[in-house]
């Protein structure tokens, strides 16, 4: 009879342990949970869950509509040192002070002509010197060299490109220092790209300068890759007698693809069309023969050659019969309405879409008397905009009009102020806006549907 009480005490007791490692299975299970969903506080204060991470952080501010918004003009702040736009949550970082390397206070050189190199580690200012995009340490002194008017390479972090007044194509390469002479452009009074306000196309393949014949002027387009000049076509008498500016031609360049050749043509008011030998306007040319395609507007304003959000190339500028902001389909002429508000386009607002990494958007600064902003407005028609933040420049002159260039992902963007110093009429600083930190370096993704085959 002991023995079979035995028996049944010992199968209770095995049946106990199995429902207590059952329960404590299930226990354990729960209390995991628990102390994932839990929220923890954190030194900093911050409230996490378990070892879960915070969502990274958006690098473009939020989409919105476009109303104004006033400030005031905070302290300007300590070289290096970064700021808080309150009616925006942007920040603002003083990248410049007085150097005696640029005999004065060095900016960026003009909302279209890109400071920053490919992959936005780096950025120059005109052709003197190379800085740390993070520090603003000197990285390489390049005045003196031989590279004036110098620009980055589009898809290589350390390459320049130089054409010079003399006609000489060239490379530099940061890192070791070589410079390559391409090709030399022989007979001419002087050589310029744009002058001052034209790119090489995305793709490094394609450019067009201007070169200077006595009082004519030469449209020549080069390709950087095959080391070779695809055409030449002579305007006559378009340069005219100055030996500065063209007299009667704004800028020259090629489309962000490289299939197009603009000219922005010097012939006055939007209301005082002087045609120069029956140009005028903004004239659209094919790449490959130079052949007249279209007149997209009469007038040209500020602006900038530019991608849509479909992938089709327009120029976008200030001013036109339809809004106050256009953009005109290179291929056929359309018009899009890009806003309508009259903020914009007022005395010394600039427009840029040198954020080619980030096809569709174009960056734009509002004059002080009208709020004093910069902006990124998406070329969809929408009137979608992004806020990044107050210039705060007096804009009393050319010099200190903010002149926004984005970097090339559009995720920064660089400009000049100086934040209400206006006595000084040189005391200028270039400025660099941003919503998320800025990032050491960018993913260079060129938009390749959008080459040529």
């Amino acid at each position: 009879m002991y023995g079979v009480m035995a028996i049944r005490h010992l199968i209770v007791a095995l049946l106990m342990i199995l429902l207590m490692i059952l329960l404590g299975g299930r226990f354990t299970t729960a209390l995991a949970q628990q102390n994932q969903q839990e929220p923890q506080t954190s030194a900093a204060g911050s409230v996490e869950y378990g070892e879960s991470q915070p969502a990274s952080a958006p690098l473009y501010p939020p989409d919105t509509v476009y109303v104004p918004i006033s400030t005031t003009i905070p302290l300007l702040p300590e070289y290096q040192a970064t700021i808080i736009d309150t009616t925006t949550q942007t920040k603002i970082k003083r990248i410049t002070q007085l150097d005696p390397l640029y005999g004065g206070y060095p900016t960026h050189s003009y909302s279209k002509n890109q400071p920053w190199n490919a992959d936005a580690t780096l950025y120059k200012f005109y052709t003197v010197a190379v800085h740390n995009a993070e520090s603003g340490q000197l990285v390489k002194k390049i005045a003196g060299l031989g590279l004036y008017e110098s620009f980055w390479s589009n898809t290589d972090p350390d390459l320049l490109y130089s054409f010079t007044v003399e006609g000489a194509i060239q490379t530099y390469r940061l890192s070791s220092e070589k410079r390559e002479v391409l090709f030399t452009l022989a007979g001419y009074d002087k050589v310029r790209l744009g002058p001052g306000e034209g790119n090489i196309d995305i793709y490094d393949q394609y450019v067009a300068l201007v070169g200077k014949k006595g009082e004519d002027l030469d449209v020549i387009v080069f390709d950087l890759q095959k080391k070779k000049v695809i055409n030449t076509t002579t305007f006559a008498k378009a340069w005219g007698p100055t030996n500065g500016m063209p007299e009667h031609i704004d800028w020259v360049s090629v489309s962000q693809s490289g299939r197009y050749v603009v000219i922005n043509w010097d012939t006055g008011l939007p209301r005082d069309i002087q045609p120069f030998d029956g140009h005028f306007g903004v004239e659209v040319y094919n790449r490959t023969d130079m052949t007249f395609q279209r007149r997209l507007i009469r007038y040209g304003n500020h602006g900038d050659l530019c991608f849509t959000p479909s992938g089709e190339e327009v120029y976008t500028q200030f001013w036109g019969d339809k809004g106050t902001i256009n953009s005109y389909h290179l291929a056929d002429g359309q018009i899009d309405v890009v806003h309508t508000h009259s903020d914009f386009g007022v005395e010394s607002a600039h427009l840029s879409c040198r954020n080619i990494l980030r096809p569709g958007w174009a960056y734009v600064s509002i004059d002080r008397t009208k709020g004093g902003m910069i902006i990124a407005l998406k070329l969809d028609g929408s009137e979608t905009i992004e806020y990044f933040g107050h210039h705060f420049s007096s804009d009393n002159s050319y010099l200190k009009a903010p002149m926004p260039v984005p970097a090339p992902d559009g995720s920064k963007v660089m400009f000049k102020s100086d934040f209400g110093h206006s006595s000084n009429p040189d005391e200028i600083y270039a400025f660099v806006a941003s919503y998320a930190s800025p990032q050491q370096s960018v993913q260079i993704m060129l938009p390749i549907i959008f080459q040529e085959k």
